[in-house]
């Protein structure tokens, strides 16, 4: 009798043991489905589009301009080239962020993509990009204004777009753009500003 209670006791013990495992696996498979799930959350509303670049080389072995690729489902469906603002070494190009895709410039709720074409420091700093609007259809539309803007800056609560230069020796301007229905930038606003105040 004394043998056959150990016995149940022994089953018992084991049965717990297992159902105790059971559940602690059951709690780390959903806790990696929690982590899986959140990655995939942050992934871009359109992970089946993505874009690379390649830097070209000139004759003094600089790079002089960049071609741009896009590829949906692992197949290129657009590609552009443009040349450079200056030669940028090696050195230099490795610690450059070349595309930007997931700003919205034209406030269409779609990432776009911006690419830059380098910055030119004589007397201030203007950065340069080209830009291309892309729909949810992933249909591409370069805009050729965007080239023209120093410095650009995108303000999504305004739905505006301004650029900054120095204008003179003391006085920096703002030019402010807006969006047209035909996907075209129109200005709408210049203001000047000093650079430093006078005594």
């Amino acid at each position: 009798m004394k043998n056959s209670y150990l016995f149940i006791t022994a089953l018992l013990m084991l049965s717990a043991c297992g159902n105790n495992q059971q559940k602690q696996e059951q709690t780390d498979t959903t806790n990696t489905t929690m982590v899986v799930s959140t990655a995939s959350e942050t992934q871009p509303a359109t992970p089946d589009y993505r874009f690379e670049y390649q830097l070209v080389k000139g004759d003094d072995g600089d790079y002089q301009s960049i071609i741009v690729k896009g590829y949906e489902d692992q197949k290129c469906t657009f590609q552009c080239s443009h040349d450079l603002v200056a030669s940028v070494s090696e050195e230099s190009a490795a610690d450059t962020q070349w595309i930007i895709d997931t700003e919205d410039i034209n406030f269409d709720g779609q990432p776009d993509l911006q690419i830059f074409l380098w910055h030119t420091a004589v007397g201030q700093v203007i950065k340069s990009y080209a830009a291309y609007t892309i729909t949810p259809q992933h249909q591409i539309e370069e805009v050729k204004q965007w080239a023209d803007l120093c410095n650009p800056e995108i303000h999504p609560d305004t739905r505006t777009i301004t650029a900054n230069y120095r204008s003179d020796i003391n006085e920096r301007t703002y030019d402010t753009y807006q969006w047209t229905p035909d996907n075209t930038l129109e200005l709408i606003d210049t203001r000047t500003e000093p650079l430093f105040e006078e005594e």
